[in-house]
């Protein structure tokens, strides 16, 4: 699971509420499990999680107080997922500083992502104890662990695509099922446990899955166009991913060019920094930056869209504006 990489989105108010939350039920001092959740959890990062779940919740009637814990229930799974991430994908790096497994090793790391999803189910069910009815804590508690399966079930997809060429139809379906379910694991809790109606669910189920996919596009992006910050533009090549800029650029190239990417993703030998340089080159030879970035776009006009159907109002325009073109250059 990634860390979509977005521009700063939390709200000054939502941030300090939630990371206040946060340093309540970690402070500096703690020790064994907790240490390494918190490691993880600070310094916090773009929070576009309990964001995404605090104005959805908003968006359909519910209050901030109630859902709370539900907002660092998702930053604790999402930050968990990556901690796993780290070590399947061998990234030293994470949010600016060492990875966990670099600090701790890999043992603790395992143990500490686990406990980072346990705490997540934790904070959840405290949202009965400020207010949400016991009934829609139970189905949120559905809604969190079915997507976190569904992610899963992406995420074994996206390893045992690893190295190998698919088509652009493929790729799209597993990065909605991965990155568009990350999200939904936020809209739909927030909505779940503020008794939101099924049209209202499906309009953020639909805008998470097509935000989703228009911002791991913009993900893949970044190990292109230069702006790829907090994580090694060479990670994707290094584990042979086959994003969907060199999917574009595959399509587009030569034969001689489409074996050449082909053995680009397949190589485990050559220096990393000499693959990556060659298969930059090819993205960019065959305008797969421009492409790939207005799919991107496209998918971010129908997030859009898929909003109209919820209440009008200050926080389905926050919900909206995340969408915005200027988000997605």
């Amino acid at each position: 699971m990634t860390e979509i990489d977005v521009p700063q989105v939390a709200d000054p108010e939502i941030a300090r509420l939630v990371r206040a939350e946060v340093e309540y039920r970690w402070p500096e001092d703690v020790s064994d499990l907790d240490e390494v959740v918190r490691y993880g959890l600070v310094p916090f990062g773009k929070m576009m999680g309990p964001w995404l779940l605090i104005r959805s919740s908003l968006a359909v009637g519910g209050e901030l107080a109630p859902v709370l814990p539900a907002a660092v229930a998702v930053e604790c799974v999402q930050v968990g997922a990556m901690m796993h991430d780290d070590i399947v994908d061998e990234d030293a790096e994470r949010r600016s500083k060492s990875a966990a497994y670099e600090t701790f090793g890999h043992p603790t790391a395992i143990v500490g992502g686990d406990g980072l999803f346990f705490q997540g189910f934790a904070a959840l069910s405290d949202c009965g104890r400020a207010g949400v009815p016991e009934s829609r804590v139970a189905r949120g508690l559905d809604v969190l662990a079915r997507t976190g399966l569904r992610i899963g079930d992406a995420a074994v997809k996206e390893i045992r695509m690893g190295r190998t060429v698919c088509s652009t139809a493929t790729y799209r379906d597993m990065i909605k099922d991965k990155s568009g379910a990350l999200l939904w694991m936020a809209c739909g809790l927030g909505a779940t446990l503020s008794g939101a109606d099924e049209e209202y669910l499906e309009a953020l189920h639909n805008y998470s899955n097509f935000l989703g996919v228009g911002y791991q596009i913009r993900d893949d992006l970044m190990a292109y166009d230069g702006t790829r910050a907090g994580k090694p533009s060479t990670s994707d090549i290094r584990n042979g991913r086959p994003t969907l800029p060199v999917l574009l650029a595959h399509r587009r190239a030569s034969r001689d060019e489409k074996l050449l990417i082909e053995e680009i993703l397949a190589d485990t030998t050559s220096p990393v920094e000499q693959r990556y340089e060659a298969m930059r080159d090819l993205v960019r030879s065959h305008g797969a930056v421009d492409s790939a970035r207005e799919m991107s776009r496209r998918y971010a006009r129908m997030a859009a869209r898929a909003l109209e159907s919820l209440p009008p109002g200050e926080h389905r325009d926050a919900l909206e504006e995340l969408t915005a073109t200027g988000r997605l250059v």
